[in-house]
């Protein structure tokens, strides 16, 4: 694979990515997530490969690059935002439980103090 077809990858998993967070199917999202990673993987190894090398980038592909890179930080926040949302439904859906489980069976309260093996001896 050359530099420029990992490059277009990329951009088009950006792309699909970004589609993916302004629908609803959670399954898309993650799959849409895995193909931004892989294809960012396969873009930095190439990428390092062609530095090694001693290969120069043009300014067209330079520019690319870069453009790919400022599109990560927004999408990032984006899905961050989802994943917040995401909780807060969740949280309200299956309110927390202030009981531990055991504890509600056996009709006790709670302890307070540290467990009694922690205790000091003297």
């Amino acid at each position: 694979m050359q530099l420029t077809d990992a490059l277009a990858q990329a951009e088009n998993a950006l792309l699909a990515l970004s589609a993916a967070l302004a629908g609803t199917d959670a399954g898309a999202l993650e799959a849409r997530s895995t193909d931004l990673r892989d294809a960012f993987m396969s873009l930095a190894v190439l990428r390092q490969q062609h530095s090694r090398s001693g290969q120069l980038l043009d300014d067209a592909l330079r520019a690319r690059i870069e453009a790919v890179g400022r599109q990560v930080g927004p999408l990032r926040e984006q899905l961050a935002r989802a994943s917040a949302l995401t909780g807060s439904k969740v949280a309200m859906l299956l309110p927390a439980q202030s009981t531990h489980t055991y504890e509600s069976l056996s009709g006790r309260t709670a302890r307070t103090g540290p467990a009694r093996i922690y205790r000091s001896a003297s």
